[in-house]
């Protein structure tokens, strides 16, 4: 009897922990990450969405950028932002007429050891000092060109090895071409600097010089006054290495 009883008490405890088991998932459940972010604009801004692409459809699939600022530089219109300065050249067509070029040379940063003294302060140092002479020169070019031309020639006289202001000052106030009594000067000048940086030593050639002279009708008699201004030159060149070094390169013979 205590047997039966037993048995019948484990049966129930044996299908009490069957049902529970049925109830309880095999495996625990973990909870879900939260969906992701909406990577599209949402439904209250769609109107503003189509509203863009139909503009850009309309311009045919091309947003049209802002309009830059400009201003007129040496009478041509250019960029406010270009980062460049502005340089006008002349071109000789080849028949008989010269025409304007621009050229947008960008801009360097400061980097000379005179560029930040002021002109007066230049002018006290050119004296003795070939680069500051150089510099105020170059700065003085459109605003005074005979005295940047004096202080050129100074620089090449302090420092003779160096002939790049005289040849600079060629290419940059004299290349006008052409016909004109301007153009003329201005052949004239380019011989005249071309001669004396040779005169110094330089070893540029200068056969192009006298073939623009030949062409533009200078004749023998014309050539020899240029000479007599590229002597002058020497002279004064002379006479500025004697005061400040009292010795010059300069052979007396070719005074």
């Amino acid at each position: 009897m205590k047997t039966k009883l037993t048995l019948l008490i484990l049966a129930i405890a044996i299908a009490g922990v069957v049902a529970i088991s049925a109830k309880t998932p095999d495996a625990v459940q973990r909870p879900q990450a939260a969906a992701p972010a909406a990577v599209f604009a949402p439904e209250s801004s769609a109107s503003s969405v189509a509203a863009l692409e139909q503009a850009r459809t309309e311009a045919g699939g091309v947003t049209v950028p802002p309009q830059l600022e400009t201003e007129i530089v040496m009478g041509i219109e250019v960029r406010k932002d270009r980062g460049c300065s502005v340089q006008r050249h002349y071109v000789d067509l080849g028949n008989g007429t010269v025409t304007d070029a621009y050229s947008c040379v960008p801009d360097r940063p400061v980097v000379g050891d005179y560029d930040h003294y002021s002109n007066e302060e230049l002018r006290v140092l050119s004296y003795s000092d070939a680069e500051a002479a150089a510099v105020l020169g170059k700065r003085l070019v459109e605003e005074d060109l005979s005295e940047s031309r004096r202080l050129l020639l100074r620089a090449v006289a302090l420092k003779p090895a160096n002939l790049d202001p005289v040849m600079w000052l060629a290419a940059q106030a004299y290349s006008l071409r052409g016909n004109s009594p301007a153009a003329q000067k201005a052949r004239a000048n380019t011989y005249v600097l071309a001669r004396t940086a040779q005169a110094l030593g330089s070893v540029a050639n200068i056969s192009w010089v006298l073939e623009d002279l030949d062409q533009a009708g200078f004749d023998n008699e014309a050539i020899a006054r240029l000479e007599d201004r590229v002597r002058r030159n020497l002279r004064r060149i002379r006479e500025i290495q004697l005061e400040v070094h009292g010795e010059s390169v300069v052979d007396e013979v070719l005074l």
